[in-house]
């Protein structure tokens, strides 16, 4: 099982896949609010996500523009950029996730997996489900998931999509 504080934030899931899709569909619904607002502006669409029922998977493609900076040490640090602006950007960061912005919170939460599942022990046992790359040439951050779910319809017909939690 993988937990995830969000107490306070923007998020509600309490585990890590859980709250990798919870981000991306909170992103995704800012870019299309974005967009809707502003039907005049080239429309943004940095991020897909697809459920495929065939073989009980979500799968998340992202490719988000990227802030290249030197940290302490002379370490280099990737920060999503706020392609999106303002009240569609907005994230409140609480628990375990600390970011300020939409994209920022999606990025935090996919190297969370990804170092999550490089903990798996034995090591030839370590799924690989989400993968993260940051490029200083492309300055761009790509990510690409593909989570395990189930999908339940409730009593009003409606359906629910629940991430297994695979770690």
């Amino acid at each position: 099982m993988s937990s995830i504080v969000t107490t306070g934030s923007s998020l509600k899931s309490t585990n890590i896949p859980a709250a990798l899709l919870e981000s991306a569909l909170f992103l995704d619904s800012a870019e299309k609010g974005r967009n809707g607002a502003n039907p005049g502006l080239a429309p943004k669409n940095s991020i897909s996500i697809n459920i495929s029922s065939d073989d009980g998977t979500v799968n998340i493609s992202a490719s988000l523009p990227a802030e290249v900076s030197l940290g302490a040490g002379g370490v280099l640090v990737y920060n999503a950029k706020d392609y999106l602006g303002g009240v569609f950007a907005a994230f409140t960061p609480g628990g375990d996730v600390t970011a300020t912005s939409r994209m920022d919170a999606f990025v935090q939460v996919a190297q969370m997996l990804s170092m999550a599942e490089k903990l798996v022990q034995p090591a030839e046992d370590q799924p690989n489900f989400v993968q993260v790359e940051a490029s200083s040439e492309t300055g761009a951050i790509t990510i690409t998931a593909t989570l395990p779910y189930n999908a339940a319809i409730l009593a009003a017909g409606t359906v629910e999509i629940t991430t297994l939690d695979y770690l």
